[in-house]
């Protein structure tokens, strides 16, 4: 199935005017299929549903419970597990996320008792992962600030990012900090990329048709790639493979680890399994020994 990518990459404010912030419950068939950045932090837990992330340039698995601190200026997409395989699927996507603009706290976080406030927000820049009880006590004041309104929603906010910037339970996402905005021609063309990947990655891809997509030779292409996403794009193929022979191997026990490895893609079972110990650092049957003991 292809994805019409409507939306622009670069997005303008989702926050009114006259708020500091905004929070908003989403419950649709997927989230969002763009690779897209703002200029807002945003905070975004996955309330109901499953697929890969793509936060600047790590890409990671999320699950319910998945709660995630962007930085502005921060290219991401949710990509959910129905989304490319199974369009008919009943399944929902269900987050609840808080879009809040720097600026508005410049004027504090100068300020020695907003010290470590800003700290988290220089951290943020690069994408978090918040993990353990952080998590759970972030996602249980996030539920209360759907119901609070004027100074109180402020006061939990502030309690929010409070609990965020006293914890060291995080995991950093993206390799380096990004400071300008992307601009909306090059975020449109690797969602380009992204699109065929997402849809064409179990069957052979080579470079030569990936580079068509943007009227390339396989040469700049490959130079374009590495530039705008830190690694190749063989790296990033195999990424996106074994990512989904992680789902199945944690989630299908009916399906042998051969099928699996050609299901994600892989030409043979050995290579499957040299590139899996290599990316995982176990081999696929270790992998679901571990995962099916918990």
């Amino acid at each position: 199935m292809d994805i019409n990518f409507k939306k622009p990459a670069v997005q303008k404010t989702r926050i009114p005017a006259s708020r500091i912030f905004a929070i908003r419950k989403l419950n649709d068939k997927h989230f969002d299929t763009t690779w897209h950045a703002h200029l807002e932090y945003q905070l975004f837990l996955v309330i109901e549903g499953s697929g890969t992330k793509f936060i600047g340039n790590t890409m990671k698995a999320f699950d319910c419970g998945d709660l995630t601190f962007v930085g502005p200026n921060i290219p991401h997409l949710w990509r959910s597990e129905d989304c490319y395989f199974d369009p008919k699927s009943n399944k929902s996507s269900m987050g609840l996320v808080i879009y809040f603009n720097g600026s508005a706290l410049e004027k504090f976080i100068e300020k020695d008792e907003f010290n470590q406030l800003k700290i988290l927000l220089g951290k943020v820049r690069r994408g978090m992962e918040i993990h353990g009880d952080t998590a759970a006590e972030t996602i249980k004041l996030m539920h209360g600030l759907l119901h609070l309104h004027g100074m109180d929603s402020i006061i939990q906010l502030l309690k929010i990012l409070g609990v965020l910037a006293k914890s060291n339970e995080y995991s950093l996402l993206n390799y380096g900090e990004i400071l300008e905005e992307p601009k909306e021609v090059e975020t449109n063309r690797i969602n380009i990329v992204y699109n065929y990947a997402f849809t064409n990655f179990r069957k052979k891809i080579t470079l030569d048709e990936v580079s068509a997509l943007l009227s390339m030779t396989s040469t700049s292409f490959s130079r374009y790639f590495t530039a705008k996403t830190s690694k190749t794009f063989s790296y990033f193929l195999a990424e996106l493979r074994l990512s989904h022979a992680c789902k199945l191997l944690s989630n299908s026990e009916n399906m042998s680890i051969a099928q699996i490895c050609y299901d994600s893609g892989f030409n043979t079972l050995s290579n499957f399994n040299k590139q899996f110990k290599t990316f995982i650092g176990v081999t696929p049957k270790e992998y679901r020994e571990k995962y099916l003991t918990f």
